[in-house]
């Protein structure tokens, strides 16, 4: 309700004044009433309306005085005059000292009208504006604290604490970070403050008793991060669920998808706000790539995959990128990715096992003197920013299938065509990373467009021997190197080296050796 005060000499008119007045239509409410203008003065400044109309002829203290002691003291008051024809040239004059508007007597109830809408939505208006400063104000100090710090090298609790607003240093608090269940392209996150303003609004009544505070913010990195501070006296976490359900509820009107939350320890303070901040962050990481429009409160719901990083499904994909086979590629590396990205599996470790691949990847290319920002104009830093800012599947992805593999398999493709001894070179290098893996001849020459009797004869004018016994020795001196370590069985040598069947590498050993595997691994020992 908006304060009124009515000054007039002449009570008749004060009444029909107030009886004028549509006083619930627009919000209005009286709070006094003064025959001159040093009441009117004292009145107005214990009462402190938000508008006033001033009749301009009064004995002692006049209108134009009045206003003149107002707009002193009470500037952001709205003064409305109320004069007769008579007075006219009185009223401009005081129009120029800052009065609102003016009502020429006798007042018509439809100008009365006219006048209270402009001067509720001039009210309304300033209202507006007052709280958006003070949430400008509160988002200001949220920003420096959480993210200037990171570009400062952190800032100390001490520091960071005098920032904070007093109304925010007591009490209790959580931290809210929220990110989308569903990546965008084209998300503002902006857009989404004001109604998620109005909608924490709406429900301060129903929760925490009524008493809480909030502060909303966007994380300035293109993260499309939502951080949200509540305070109180007392704070629940079975509050905090239906805080959640109201907020997704405008969340998918406004961006079509829900977020999911992570929510800090209960501080009895905010003097480490950015910790809480990086606990709920990271507790976040732990939501299932199932789950939607969750919250996980920090100690309760943290978990962690188990689930092995798949090693062997990397190492197919691997050889195939490196055949240049786009077809077989593609389905390695569909086995591999739906491998570490189930419903099971945590944000967190699907996130780390594709940010493992793309290094990967890099690490291939590197044996080849080419790295992944010279094929894909990105290098594995900043692939690694991008995937950590998405939270579904999908989304990551889709980075590998739009981006990374078209341009890694073009660029070996190509390298493909080429002829002669850089072709051989890298046969070699192919032999020398994969020795563990079955390898063919056919299709290494297929992958560079070759035929396989041309790329044999190739091979064995190049490196002196034929493909099949360049491979063989390069299997036999790693299984040298791995005898010399007793941890590992005969067997398990033969495994790790290609060949699933022992017999056949034990025949294999001693005819490249002249020696059984046990007279080397002896002789080995003894040396």
């Amino acid at each position: 309700m908006w304060k009124v005060v009515i000054v007039d000499d002449e009570r008749w008119i004060r009444r029909g004044l107030i009886q004028s007045i549509p006083w619930d239509q627009f919000g209005l409410e009286l709070v006094g009433e003064a025959g001159d203008g040093q009441e009117a003065y004292t009145i107005a400044l214990e009462q402190k309306p938000d508008l006033l109309f001033l009749d301009m002829r009064m004995p002692g203290l006049d209108g134009k005085e009045l206003i003149a002691m107002l707009n002193r003291d009470m500037p952001e008051l709205l003064t409305v005059v109320v004069s007769g024809y008579s007075d006219f040239e009185y009223t401009k004059e005081a129009i120029r000292h800052k009065a609102f508007d003016y009502l020429l007597k006798p007042v018509k109830k439809e100008e009365l009208a006219a006048l209270l809408e402009k001067a509720t939505s001039e009210l309304a208006k300033r209202e507006n504006e007052k709280r958006q400063s003070s949430l400008d104000h509160r988002e200001d100090w949220l920003q420096r604290i959480l993210f200037q710090a990171d570009a400062e090298g952190g800032r100390p609790d001490d520091q960071e604490h005098s920032q904070l607003p007093k109304e925010w240093t007591t009490g209790e608090s959580f931290v809210l970070v929220g990110q989308p269940d569903i990546y965008r392209e084209c998300s503002e996150q902006a857009k989404l403050l004001q109604p998620l303003r109005e909608q924490l609004n709406r429900t301060r009544p129903f929760l925490f008793g009524g008493r809480w505070n909030y502060v909303v913010t966007t994380a300035p990195d293109g993260s499309r991060e939502l951080v949200m501070i509540i305070t109180g006296a007392r704070l629940q976490q079975e509050e905090i669920v239906k805080l959640n359900l109201s907020l997704q509820t405008v969340l998918k009107q406004a961006d079509h998808h829900g977020y999911s939350f992570g929510i800090s320890e209960k501080r009895t303070n905010l003097q480490h706000l950015r910790e809480a901040y990086l606990e709920a962050k990271l507790t976040l990481k732990n939501k299932s790539l199932s789950a939607a429009g969750t919250i996980l409160f920090t100690g309760h719901d943290s978990v962690s995959s188990t689930d092995l990083y798949p090693q062997e499904k990397e190492n197919a994909f691997l050889l195939s990128l490196h055949l240049g086979n786009k077809e077989a590629a593609g389905q390695e590396f569909e086995q591999l990715f739906t491998a570490f990205s189930k419903d099971t599996m945590t944000v967190d470790h699907m996130q780390r096992s594709a940010i493992l691949l793309i290094h990967s990847i890099e690490k291939q290319l590197r044996a080849t003197d080419t790295r992944l920002q010279e094929v894909c104009g990105k290098n594995p830093l900043m692939y690694t920013e991008i995937i950590q800012h998405r939270n579904d599947a999908a989304s990551v992805k889709s980075i590998f299938d739009n981006e990374i593999l078209p341009h890694v398999l073009t660029y070996y493709s190509r390298s493909g065509e080429k002829q002669g001894e850089k072709v051989v070179r890298e046969v070699q290098k192919l032999i020398e990373s994969h020795y563990d893996q079955p390898l063919s001849l056919h299709q290494i020459a297929t992958s560079h467009y070759m035929n396989t009797d041309y790329l044999s004869r190739l091979f064995k004018k190049t490196t002196g021997h034929n493909f099949v016994d360049y491979l063989m020795d390069i299997r036999i001196n790693k299984s040298k190197e791995l005898m010399k370590l007793s941890k590992y069985k005969n067997y398990e040598i033969a495994q790790m080296v290609g060949y699933e069947d022992y017999r056949y590498f034990s025949q294999i050993f001693k005819k490249k050796t002249g020696m059984t595997i046990g007279d080397y691994r002896i002789l080995a020992e003894i040396n």
